[in-house]
């Protein structure tokens, strides 16, 4: 989930972070604890994150609410990582969940989405209507079910027209 994640990569964003195993996986592959910023739904969870992790923004908030807030100056995040359910999630809200990971990540910046099975959680219809484009990076035998990682980016786009080819 996190091994294409290190310091380099810059601010982080994670939706969902519950107790933080993948929180504590980036700050072991370098990431600073001031680059993490978590959104988190439960307020149990929350505390819990305040205390493991004092010095990472934490907010407690619906990730649905990321389509209206800018939580970085200007987009400034190098990746995303989230476990959230997406399956069980609307399509509404999936939409407005992931054009707020998209506002706040920089350009070649990319969302992780961890999820059960093998089957990518988003529906090619709303990547599209996105202009996002997803590939498989990993999984893991060691779940019940299986579990898939999925990285997923913006589609790179030619910096200028050619007319010979249109």
């Amino acid at each position: 989930m996190t091994s294409d994640i290190g310091p380099e990569t810059g601010p982080v964003l994670e939706l969902g972070p519950g107790t933080g195993p993948f929180t504590r996986a980036l700050l072991s592959r370098g990431v600073r604890e001031e680059d993490l910023t978590l959104i988190e739904s439960d307020p149990d969870f929350v505390a819990l994150l305040m205390r493991r992790f004092p010095a990472a923004r934490i907010f407690e908030m619906d990730a649905v609410g990321l389509r209206h807030l800018s939580l970085f100056p200007r987009p400034v995040a190098g990746a995303a990582i989230s476990g959230l359910p997406f399956r069980l999630i609307s399509p509404h809200k999936t939409l407005a969940i992931l054009e707020g990971v998209f506002a706040n990540l920089r350009p070649g910046g990319a969302l992780y989405q961890f999820t059960l099975g093998r089957r990518c959680p988003f529906d090619q219809s709303l990547l599209d209507r996105l202009d996002l484009e997803v590939t498989r990076v990993g999984h893991t035998f060691r779940n019940f079910p299986p579990a898939t990682v999925y990285r997923v980016a913006r589609i790179k786009t030619l910096g200028t027209y050619d007319w010979r080819f249109a």
